[in-house]
């Protein structure tokens, strides 16, 4: 299979349509409903969002599943771009879908995957600045992006820290750059209160509703032994990857060198939130696969290991199966 979509062309696709499918299939059969928004009190946009489909549960599993196939292409876009695996490819895009799909009760209506797909946008923006002449915008649309993000999922804010740290690895300091961005990241949420409070809001429930999602304790995740099991054998599958970018890295062209290194700081910064920020849990699989995707995928697309490879992706599809059909 790992040779099958180092490729290009209808076929990967299709099976990765029919991946996507299986994996949503028996929330398209039976569609869970949306939950009660005085009880998870979500960000604004999001909470709008979750107003919207709250009379129709297929609708926010079709959003989802349309979410996460949209993730995935402009993954395989980005990379067609900028082309930091130098091969075209469909393995970021398959490997994304298998990760997401990792905690299947964070899959149907997640907030932080319709904020992945700007975070994403917004890394692709950071690295198209390199060798720009002139002062750069693209670091004010990023930071603009990524803080929009968090109008839909908090948990995004802490990677407002990337924008900073991508200005100062793809270009030369510039305050003016930097003081843009900062610009970006204030300007949704001075736009957020105005309307909240030209609509008859109170700004200090604003506050408190933003304060709850940063900071007080998520829901905790039901670690099942099939779940456990299976985050085992992604770390397993991932282990290899990581070892052979690092050792590969420095034989890469800058610009890729850099992309990987602001690949690296998001991978960091997913972990630091999931593991010290209380308001962070599993649902942030949705960002965080993202450089895991893509670092899995660049070592499939060229290791000669080709047998070792594949079958450690096959135990990691076979778990996922057997999670789905024995969870407990």
């Amino acid at each position: 299979m790992i040779r099958f979509f180092r490729g290009s062309g209808a076929g990967p696709v299709f099976l990765m349509l029919l991946a996507a499918l299986g994996l949503w299939g028996v929330y398209l059969i039976a569609p869970p409903q949306p939950e009660n928004l005085t009880v998870v009190q979500p960000m604004p946009l999001w909470g709008f969002i979750l107003h919207l489909l709250s009379g129709a549960p297929l609708a926010g599993v079709i959003f989802s599943l349309l979410l996460v196939l949209t993730v995935a292409f402009v993954m395989i876009r980005f990379n067609t771009e900028i082309f930091f695996i130098p091969r075209r490819t469909y393995l970021p895009a398959l490997l994304y879908i298998l990760l997401y799909s990792l905690f299947p009760g964070e899959m149907v209506l997640n907030p932080a995957l319709p904020a992945s797909l700007l975070i994403l946008a917004a890394l692709w923006r950071m690295v198209s600045s390199y060798r720009l002449n002139g002062m750069s915008f693209n670091f004010f649309d990023a930071a603009l992006m990524i803080s929009s993000a968090g109008l839909l999922y908090a948990g995004s804010l802490w990677f407002i820290v990337v924008v900073f740290i991508g200005a100062l690895v793809l270009r030369s300091p510039d305050a003016r750059e930097l003081t843009l961005a900062l610009a970006g990241a204030l300007l949704p949420w001075i736009v957020m209160y105005a309307v909240w409070y030209v609509t008859g809001g109170e700004t200090g429930e604003l506050t408190g509703i933003i304060r709850h999602n940063l900071f007080d304790q998520s829901p905790s995740v039901s670690w099942s032994r099939t779940l456990i099991i299976l985050l085992v054998v992604a770390g397993i599958n991932f282990l290899p990857s990581f070892v052979y970018l690092v050792k590969e890295i420095p034989a890469y062209k800058i610009r890729s060198r850099k992309t990987w290194e602001i690949m690296i700081w998001m991978m960091v910064i997913s972990a630091a939130a999931i593991i010290f920020v209380p308001a962070v849990s599993a649902e942030m699989t949705a960002v965080a696969a993202l450089p895991v995707a893509f670092i899995m995928a660049n070592q499939m697309a060229f290791t000669r290991r080709v047998v070792i490879a594949e079958i450690l992706l096959w135990i990691m599809i076979a778990m996922l199966a057997v999670a789905r059909i024995w969870p407990n």
